[in-house]
């Protein structure tokens, strides 16, 4: 897949994207690019149990790497090996606000550090034929104007990296505001993203934050070349077809046979090494507003795993209880 290519893509998000929510929004999107959760590159050089592999993928192509570190040799190393495993894209973490990512000198930090990210992509350039991207916040704390910005994306771009996805709102690294407060607490700012993709019209730009739906998505390509959503796909993966519809001409497809394919799924890879919640968690959301809704979440998240027979019971849940198709339920709020 050419790194030019793609014009919508699912965001990296910790405790998400893992390769059976990629496999699920794979059968509902063909198109679509998507990216794992961020990996450190400690973690790939260093991972001695390899109980869970974050390398592994299926069938999920075209599909990112996104990748968290400071060290240009360590993640060059990494970036080899992701190579391997068949990826179309390394994708450097540096919009992170975490403690944890503050500690390692990776994420959000980095913003204030160009010339080292420059290098990272350079790096990774010389070793792997893997296109490199950036996904970064529009600033940090007081490094907050779109002329760092610019001389952010300029420094990092001379090193071979044309894409970066900016989310478009800054990050606080200061204590107390955690990763979820860096989502909500400032407001967002798509006018800067838009000023950036006017300054750099030769580099691909995609914007992400807060877009909800397809109208929206259409919306921002009239000034950017690309858009990355969120949360909105956890809320609901069938999102994406929406999009498709309007941005590939796509058919809206079945919801039915897809659940079929992803109960296949499930019923070839689940055994007794993994959860089968660490499936279904991915399909709790299209119970959300229903009949029983509540209930049925707190089974796909959590009771699952308690089940003698969990296959019989999620078979019952999503085919003939008629749980998803039975109609709005007032007393449960659409979260």
């Amino acid at each position: 897949m050419k790194n030019d290519s793609y014009k919508l893509c699912v965001a990296p998000m910790m405790g998400h994207t893992d390769l059976h929510f990629r496999y699920l929004l794979r059968l509902i999107s063909k198109k679509t690019m998507l990216y794992t959760e961020m990996v450190a590159s400690n973690s790939i050089l260093h991972n001695k149990s390899k109980k869970l592999n974050k390398l592994e993928h299926m069938n999920d192509n075209p599909v990112g790497f996104q990748l968290g570190g400071d060290n240009p040799e360590d993640l060059a190393k990494c970036a080899k090996i992701i190579e391997d495993y068949n990826y179309d894209e390394v994708n450097l973490n540096i919009g992170c606000p975490s403690k944890r990512a503050q500690s390692g000198n990776f994420g959000a930090c980095l913003f204030s550090q160009p010339e080292l990210v420059a290098k990272c992509a350079e790096a990774i350039k010389n070793i792997s034929d893997l296109p490199v991207t950036v996904k970064t916040r529009l600033g940090i704390d007081n490094y907050d104007d779109i002329n760092y910005l610019s001389d952010f994306i300029n420094t990092v771009s001379k090193k071979g990296v044309t894409t970066f996805h900016l989310h478009a709102r800054k990050a606080i690294l200061k204590k107390g505001v955690n990763p979820r407060k860096n989502r909500s607490v400032l407001p967002i700012n798509y006018r800067r993203v838009y000023e950036i993709k006017k300054q750099f019209p030769n580099l691909k730009i995609i914007i992400n934050g807060e877009i909800q739906n397809p109208i929206d998505v259409i919306n921002h390509l009239k000034y950017v070349d690309g858009v990355m959503i969120g949360r909105a796909v956890c809320n609901n993966p069938f999102l994406l077809n929406e999009i498709d519809v309007l941005l590939e001409n796509e058919k809206f497809i079945d919801k039915d046979i897809i659940l079929k394919e992803y109960f296949e799924y499930i019923i070839k890879n689940f055994n007794n090494n993994v959860k089968i919640t660490d499936f279904t968690k991915h399909l709790s959301s299209i119970f959300k507003g229903y009949i029983g809704s509540k209930h049925t979440r707190a089974y796909m998240c959590h009771e699952l795993n308690y089940e003698k027979k969990p296959i019989k019971k999620l078979e019952e849940l999503l085919f003939k209880e008629d749980l998803w198709r039975n109609g709005q339920d007032s007393r449960s709020a659409v979260i």
